[in-house]
């Protein structure tokens, strides 16, 4: 769906040792090379790339969060906003700036080559006050000149207008914009050029988490927010921006079919670049169909609490 092939994704669980955490480098290039088309097998996940350990192993606050800072490097933050960067590519680790203010769920979304960063969910700081804050990681020279060498550099944001609370769904729209749905607080949106906010409406996106853009159809496609769906659909959120109303879903597909006995928890929607296959189909080919590839089941330990899909 990309000129390019997102080949690995990083699955993140819970050690065998106590307070470890173990990144899974999961090599997807297999799965579309794979005869099985359409077909779930059962597998084992490959042996850990990195091991994590955390500050604690029964407060969640002390629980570290991971973000992917792109296709080969994973940003690790604890809980007073300390971070490392694992280079898978290199499988090299390297120190990363101190968060401006600690985050106890990111979430990320990247606009040119910026990383923006926030807080999806509410945090308490004193007796009974709450906030929340907004930030960029950036590559970049230091000084006020430039001329000095490049790192990593945390830049500090204006505060989201809504109260602080969960973000049900976010998405870039438009190249430059960033659009969040606040629990109960509509939608809003940040103008990464002009640095402002701004309220696109009362209503929330109709998505869970990110939904991906993807120009060949000039579409974002993400998981329908409907209850206990988790179906996957496409949107036109520039569209939506124009009329200033709510999106709504252009396609669905109900390709989530877990085995015999299961109950589905939660789903996770990944892009893949390139591999993932949406293709044109009907009269003039304005209708769009999916095409289902090799899936694999892991079984995780009962233990296996905490899971980061990057």
């Amino acid at each position: 769906m990309r000129s390019y092939l997102r080949r690995f994704v990083y699955l993140v669980v819970d050690g065998q040792r106590p307070c470890t955490l173990d990144l899974h480098r999961i090599d997807m290039s297999r799965f579309f090379r794979s005869p099985l088309i359409g077909a779930t097998v059962d597998a084992r996940l490959p042996r850990p790339s990195m091991t994590f350990y955390a500050p604690s192993s029964e407060d969640r606050s002390g629980r570290l969060q991971f973000l992917l800072l792109d296709r080969n490097k994973v940003l690790a933050t604890d809980q007073m906003g300390h971070a490392a960067i694992y280079d898978a590519g290199m499988n090299a680790l390297r120190t990363a700036p101190t968060l401006s203010r600690p985050k106890y769920s990111p979430i990320s979304v990247a606009v040119g080559h910026k990383l923006y960063v926030l807080d999806s969910s509410r945090r308490v700081v004193g007796a009974g006050e709450k906030e929340h804050c907004f930030e960029a990681l950036v590559y970049e020279r230091s000084g006020p000149d430039g001329g000095g060498y490049y790192d990593w550099r945390y830049h500090s944001l204006p505060t989201p207008p809504y109260r602080p609370g969960d973000i049900d769904a976010y998405a870039v729209v438009g190249g430059s914009d960033v659009w969040v749905s606040a629990e109960d607080e509509g939608t809003y949106s940040f103008d990464t050029v002009r640095g402002t906010w701004s309220k696109q409406g009362e209503w929330s996106l109709p998505f869970c988490g990110l939904a991906e853009y993807v120009p060949e159809y000039k579409l974002w496609f993400g998981l329908s927010s409907n209850e206990n769906s988790n179906l996957f659909c496409a949107f036109d959120l520039a569209a939506a921006a124009r009329r200033l109303s709510p999106p709504v879903p252009r396609n669905v597909w109900e390709d989530l079919c877990p085995p015999k006995g299961w109950l589905p928890v939660t789903s996770s929607l990944l892009h893949l670049g390139s591999a993932m296959e949406v293709g044109p189909c009907g009269k003039a080919g304005k209708g769009l169909q999916m095409v289902r590839h090799r899936s694999e089941c892991y079984s995780l330990r009962d233990n296996n609490l905490n899971q980061w899909v990057l």
